[in-house]
């Protein structure tokens, strides 16, 4: 029945990249930013990256992970915001909602895209692009004219994602299964998703220059370079063929991190926010029915101050301290306190810019069976101050965050912590927790 809908262009995915999300949100939100310059940087810092750039920035040579004090010098009248992750998670679902309202989302890949399976009718070329164009246009109506959004219609989901890259912002890119490889020929191998740095030095290795090498390629060899199925994967999606999902794993740690603003760049403010992701950690561990096994600190650190010092010190450290199976938040900082006093005397006031903390070996609370001589992680759920954690869960969770905080809050940032990854979009609770 699907077959007797296609033509000739064998279109089956549609995909939706939002255009400079959060900086688009950003001039959403402030109509006087609409058509002027603006980067999104995640802590009040000259030095850290951007995590976003306006269209209008990018004319100026301004691009996401550049550096702040950089682009200002690029950038005449440049506007610097301050991330608001609650925001953008909330501009997201409202985006999402819209787009499923046209055709049911399939996948949401990170916070600023998506794919959507064709089905039926839909797989006719003038039908799709139909349904691209009410997608787009409904954003821009509904959710916000600042919105703008690329789509990219194709035979594979990869080849969906590659087209929806190759014509920003507001773009409608067609790859016909007719036309393969033509329209791709002159695309570097650069701009295909999951093709990386490393990655492209290993094609080149293996005698891979640009897509027209990629193409002739086997799916066997395409697995012998990537050393994995992840080669046959992009192989068979170039060719416009999908295959079966990565089936998705148990999360093996979870991890929260901030970059230092310069006034939290002092050993004691520094520690405050390693204390606060803690928290965070362990909210998430309980929220998740999960216990962690051992707690990670990573410290990024600034050059020397003084470079004739014949000390150098080290510039990055990541250290682990093994814990009994636990979801407890006294028991991680606990750990926390362990791997500072390791750290502290390397640490000096200015030079820290970066604090996160993991924890690993994760593994449902319910998979611990008890017997006479161990009642499991925790005691079992009842030690006193599980309990304790618990209460706090609740408390913030009816009353707001931090209604009840462990120490201090020592002028730590509102959103510390509730990070929007790549990969992982932050729940409604990572802003009470």
């Amino acid at each position: 029945m699907e077959q007797a809908n296609e033509d000739s262009a064998g279109l089956r995915w549609l995909f939706v990249d939002l255009n400079a999300f959060f900086a688009s949100v950003e001039q959403q939100m402030n109509p006087d930013w609409q058509g002027r310059p603006v980067i999104v940087r995640p802590a009040m810092s000259e030095y850290t990256g951007a995590i976003a750039a306006s269209y209008e920035s990018k004319a100026w040579g301004v691009h996401t992970g550049m550096r702040v004090s950089e682009a200002r010098k690029l950038c005449p009248g440049l506007i610097v915001a301050e991330a608001r992750p609650d925001l953008y998670v909330a501009v997201h679902k409202k985006i999402m909602a819209e787009i499923d309202r046209h055709v049911p989302v399939w996948k949401v890949g990170s916070i600023d895209e998506c794919s959507c399976e064709l089905l039926g009718p839909e797989r006719q070329e003038a039908n799709a692009v139909a349904l691209a164009r009410r997608i787009q246009a409904g954003i821009l109506e509904n959710v916000g004219d600042c919105l703008r959004s690329s789509i990219g219609l194709a035979p594979s989901r990869f080849l969906a994602k590659t087209a929806c890259g190759m014509k920003k912002p507001a773009g409608l890119t067609i790859l016909r299964a007719n036309e393969l490889p033509g329209p791709l020929l002159d695309l570097p191998l650069s701009k295909y998703p999951g093709i990386g740095p490393r990655m492209r030095l290993r094609l080149e290795a293996a005698g891979v220059a640009d897509t027209a090498g990629l193409w002739t390629m086997s799916a066997r060899q395409a697995r012998a370079v990537w050393n994995s199925i992840e080669g046959e994967r992009i192989w068979r999606g170039l060719h416009g063929l999908d295959s079966e999902p990565t089936p998705e794993k148990p999360p093996a740690s979870i991890s929260h991190s901030h970059v230092l603003a310069q006034a939290m760049r002092t050993p004691d403010k520094a520690r405050a926010v390693a204390r606060r992701l803690v928290v965070k950690c362990g909210a998430r561990l309980r929220r998740m029915g999960l216990t962690g096994a051992s707690l990670t600190l990573h410290l990024d650190m600034g050059p020397k101050a003084t470079p004739r010092s014949d000390r150098r010190g080290w510039e990055t450290a990541a250290m682990s301290c093994p814990v009994a199976p636990t979801q407890d938040t006294f028991a991680l900082l606990t750990a926390l306190d362990v791997l500072w006093r390791k750290v502290e005397p390397e640490l000096e006031a200015g030079r820290l810019s970066y604090v996160g903390v993991g924890v690993h070996g994760l593994k449902s609370r319910d998979a611990f069976e008890t017997d006479l001589f161990d009642t499991g992680p925790d005691q079992g759920g009842e030690a006193p101050s599980l309990r304790l954690s618990q209460a706090l869960d609740a408390l913030n969770r009816r009353y707001g965050k931090d209604t009840v905080s462990i120490g201090p809050k020592a002028g730590l940032p509102e959103f510390i912590g509730a990070k929007i990854a790549f990969t992982r979009i932050p729940e409604a609770e990572d802003f009470w927790e």
